[in-house]
C-alpha cells in the first residue's frame, strides 16, 4: 500500500468525515494533500500560490482548480472512471514522487505534465493497435533495451535511457553514448533517417544500431512475439518499482497497450550491427545543409558504412 493510499484509509477509518485532508509528506517541496472530498471520493490536492497552467480536458482523471479565500490555488485530482480504482493510488503516489525536485513556482506544471503521461497509459488501450511498421520499429527498440541497455547500464538507467518515446531525436541515451535504433527486414541494406537531428548528437558519441528482424515460427527457440518481449522486460524490470512505472509510461507513449494481436506474430533477430557516426559518416545534419533547409528525410546505404562499424 502506498503512502497516499494509507492516508486515504486513515481518514476514512479514523474520522468518518468527508472533506478532510492530510499532507502527504512534510519534507516535500510542494503542498500536496491526500483527502476524501464531500462526495466521499479519494482525491489528491496541490495547494500553490502560483496560478496553474491551463488544465487538460476531462479524461480518466478529472482535474479541477479553485482559488481559495487565502488567494492560493487548489488543484484537485480525482478518478472519473471506477474501473481504474486499484491503480489510482499508484498514480497519485507517482505524482508525489516525481515532483520531489520541483520548485513551488513550477510544481503544478510538472505535476500536470506527469499526469498527462499517466492518462496516455490509461487511455492507450482504447485506441487501435500499432501499424506493422511501427510495431517492428518498437520491437527493435525493446530488443535493444532488453539485450543491451539494461545489461550495460542497469535496470533504472536503462529504462530512463530509453528516450525515443519522449520525442527525443534519438532512441537511447546510455551514459555518454547516444544510440539510434533502426529495424530492418532480412536482407535489407538501407535505413531511413527521419530528420536532420537524428544522426546529430551535438558532439556526444553517437551510434546507429541496426537490428534485422525476421518472421519466425513459434517453435523456434530464439523466436518471440511482441507481447512475450514486453512480458520478459516487465519481469526483468520489476525489481525496481520506479523503473516499472516509467517503463509502462514509455510503452504507452510509444502507442503500445496489451492486445491479443501482439501475441500472434513471432519474430527472431538475425543480426545486429552498430556504426559509430563520426567524421564523414554518410549523413545530413543541420550544420551541413544550406541555409533555409529546415529539415530533411533521407536513406542511408549500409553498404557504404562498413568502415564505421564499431562495438557499442
Amino acid at each position: 500500500m502506498t503512502r497516499v493510499e494509507q492516508l486515504w484509509q486513515d481518514i476514512s477509518t479514523q474520522s468518518g468525515q468527508p472533506g478532510l485532508f492530510r499532507r502527504v509528506d512534510e519534507s516535500h517541496p510542494l503542498d500536496l494533500y491526500a483527502g476524501i472530498d464531500y462526495q466521499g471520493k479519494r482525491v489528491l490536492m496541490l495547494v500553490t500560490e502560483a496560478a496553474p497552467p491551463a488544465l487538460p480536458p476531462p479524461g480518466v482523471v478529472e482535474i479541477a482548480c479553485n482559488q481559495r479565500a487565502d488567494r492560493e490555488f487548489a488543484i484537485i485530482l480525482q478518478l472519473a472512471r471506477p474501473e481504474y480504482d486499484e491503480i489510482f493510488g499508484r498514480l497519485c503516489q507517482d505524482l508525489v514522487d516525481a515532483t520531489r525536485d520541483a520548485s513551488a513556482q513550477h510544481g503544478a506544471d510538472l505535476l500536470l505534465r506527469r499526469l498527462g503521461r499517466w492518462r496516455k497509459l490509461l487511455e492507450v488501450g482504447q485506441r487501435t493497435t500499432l501499424s506493422d511498421a511501427a510495431l517492428r520499429g518498437l520491437i527493435g527498440e525493446l530488443w535493444f533495451l532488453r539485450s543491451v541497455a539494461i545489461d550495460r547500464s542497469g535496470v533504472e538507467a536503462g529504462v530512463k535511457g530509453w528516450v525515443g518515446p519522449l520525442d527525443a531525436p534519438q532512441d537511447f541515451v546510455l551514459g555518454e553514448a547516444v544510440v539510434e535504433i533502426k529495424t530492418c527486414a532480412p536482407g535489407a541494406q538501407q535505413v531511413a533517417i527521419s530528420s536532420l537531428q537524428q544522426l546529430d548528437a551535438g558532439g556526444a558519441p553517437l551510434y546507429l544500431g541496426v537490428v534485422w528482424l525476421a518472421p519466425a515460427d513459434q517453435g523456434d527457440s530464439e523466436a518471440f512475439a511482441a507481447a512475450q518481449l514486453v512480458a520478459s522486460l516487465r519481469t526483468a524490470i520489476e525489481v525496481s518499482p520506479v523503473a516499472s512505472v516509467e517503463f509502462e509510461l514509455r510503452l504507452a507513449e510509444a502507442g503500445y497497450a496489451d492486445h491479443e494481436e501482439y501475441e500472434r506474430a513471432w519474430y527472431r533477430v538475425t543480426q545486429a550491427r552498430y556504426f559509430l557516426v563520426r567524421d564523414d559518416f554518410p549523413r545530413l545534419s543541420r550544420a551541413g545543409v544550406p541555409a533555409g533547409v529546415l529539415d530533411a528525410k533521407y536513406v542511408i546505404d549500409l553498404g557504404a558504412c562498413g568502415a564505421y562499424e564499431s562495438p557499442l
